[in-house]
């Protein structure tokens, strides 16, 4: 497999956790922000992450960030354009993290080694303080741990027993509510 380089420096969470920073996560934390102060759905949130962003591309040398200076310079840029109501809600919202069914199948290919694995990266994701999982790759990881080359009638029940463990293991890990995606 191939690692990309990370454009944005990674910031440092919750347990001291490096978390990729996206801009997406910058929108999401920015828009929160907007929503607080009164302005529903506000357009410009995307334009001031990506100015983030392009800064953070360009001029960041470190490779993480602390999560009050993300803040700060969250903060700092709304001021800059005028939006001072909205710089004084601004936080960062908690991430939301992706996860590759398909990955931890390819490296644990029977159930057995499967659901060991998958509940180390949900245990890792709950530590951080996540917002939102995304488990992606349920159909193709389903058919490398039933030995498939199609789909079959016994892909099912280990689609619905990866759901049920998901789930379960959410609901068990966590008071709070976060948002659990399957595709």
């Amino acid at each position: 497999m191939i690692a990309l380089p990370q454009r944005l420096p990674h910031v440092i969470w919750m347990n001291d956790r490096l978390v990729p920073l996206s801009e997406g996560w910058l929108a999401e934390s920015i828009e929160h922000a907007a929503e607080a102060a009164g302005h529903h759905r506000w357009h410009l949130a995307p334009d001031v992450a990506r100015a983030i962003a392009i800064y953070l591309e360009n001029d960041w040398v470190a490779p993480a960030l602390p999560l009050d200076h993300l803040r700060e310079m969250v903060r700092r840029s709304l001021e800059g354009i005028g939006y001072d109501d909205i710089a004084q809600k601004s936080l960062i919202v908690p991430p939301r993290v992706s996860i590759s069914l398909v990955e931890l199948a390819s490296r644990a290919p029977y159930e057995i080694e499967f659901y060991p694995l998958l509940k180390q990266r949900l245990g890792d994701a709950m530590e951080v303080q996540v917002a939102g999982v995304r488990l992606d790759g349920l159909r193709d990881c389903t058919k490398i741990l039933d030995s498939a080359g199609r789909w079959r009638r016994t892909c099912m029940r280990i689609s619905d027993d990866i759901i049920y463990f998901c789930r379960s293991f959410m609901q068990r890990s966590t008071p709070r509510a976060v948002d659990l995606v399957i595709q």
